[in-house]
C-alpha cells in the first residue's frame, strides 16, 4: 500500500501497517481512514504538543514483558490533565500502552463481559469475571484531542469516551470505554515506569 496518497492534499502517505485503518498525513495534518481499500479524509489529526515522552512513535522501548514499538499515539483530555495511549507491537502482539502522569499500564483487548452495560460505570460497581471480582474504582469522561501515526480503528478528534477502571484483588486492571458508536474492553497490567527503558 505504499502508493497511497492523502485524499486532502495528495501527499504520499507512509507505508500502511497490516493492522492500520487510520493514519495521519504528516504534510497537511488530515486524518485519513481506510474503508474497504478506499482512503477517505476523516477530519484533522489534532494538535499534539511536543513534550518529553516515556514512549515515542517508532522508538522501541523495553518493557518487563518484551520489546514494544509504538506505531500510533492518541491523546485524551479528561479536564484536569491528559493521558497518552500508544498502540503498537509487543513481540508480535498488538497492544496498547497508556501513560498518565507517570502511571504506565499495558492493555490487551478483551471480549466485553456479559454484564458489561453502562450501569457498571459507577464507583463501587462489581464486575465478575472467571478469575474473580473487580471493583469499579474510577469513572470519568475524556475527549480525544490529537493523534499521530497509525491506528487499528478510526478515532475522531472531539469524540468523548466514558471510561471506567475496575481493580482486582491483586491489583489487576480491567477497563471499559463507551462512546458514540462504540464500546471497548481491555485487561491491563501496571508497569513501574522505571522498568520502561530505551531499547
Amino acid at each position: 500500500m505504499s502508493d497511497r496518497s492523502c485524499p486532502n492534499c495528495g501527499a504520499a502517505l507512509p507505508e500502511l501497517l497490516a493492522h492500520a485503518r487510520m493514519v495521519n498525513c504528516e504534510f497537511c495534518g488530515a486524518s485519513v481512514v481506510l474503508d474497504d481499500a478506499v482512503l477517505r479524509q476523516a477530519g484533522e489529526a489534532g494538535e499534539m504538543l511536543d513534550a518529553p515522552e516515556l514512549i515515542g512513535l517508532g522508538r522501541s522501548v523495553q518493557l518487563p514483558s518484551g520489546l514494544f514499538r509504538a506505531s500510533g499515539h492518541v491523546r485524551y483530555d479528561y479536564g484536569r490533565g491528559h493521558w497518552d495511549e500508544y498502540h503498537g507491537d509487543l513481540d508480535g502482539e498488538l497492544v496498547w500502552v497508556s501513560v498518565d502522569e507517570g502511571d504506565v499500564v499495558l492493555q490487551r483487548p478483551m471480549t466485553a463481559p456479559a454484564n458489561a452495560g453502562r450501569a457498571l460505570f459507577r464507583i463501587g460497581a462489581l464486575l465478575t469475571l472467571i478469575d474473580g471480582d473487580y471493583s469499579c474504582t474510577e469513572v470519568n469522561s475524556a475527549k480525544a484531542t490529537a493523534f499521530r501515526g497509525q491506528l487499528p480503528e478510526p478515532v475522531a478528534i472531539g469524540d468523548t469516551h466514558l471510561y471506567a477502571n475496575f481493580t482486582g484483588a491483586r491489583g489487576e486492571l480491567v477497563s471499559g470505554e463507551i462512546w458514540d458508536g462504540g464500546v471497548a474492553w481491555y485487561r491491563g497490567a501496571w508497569i513501574d515506569p522505571f522498568d520502561v527503558r530505551a531499547a
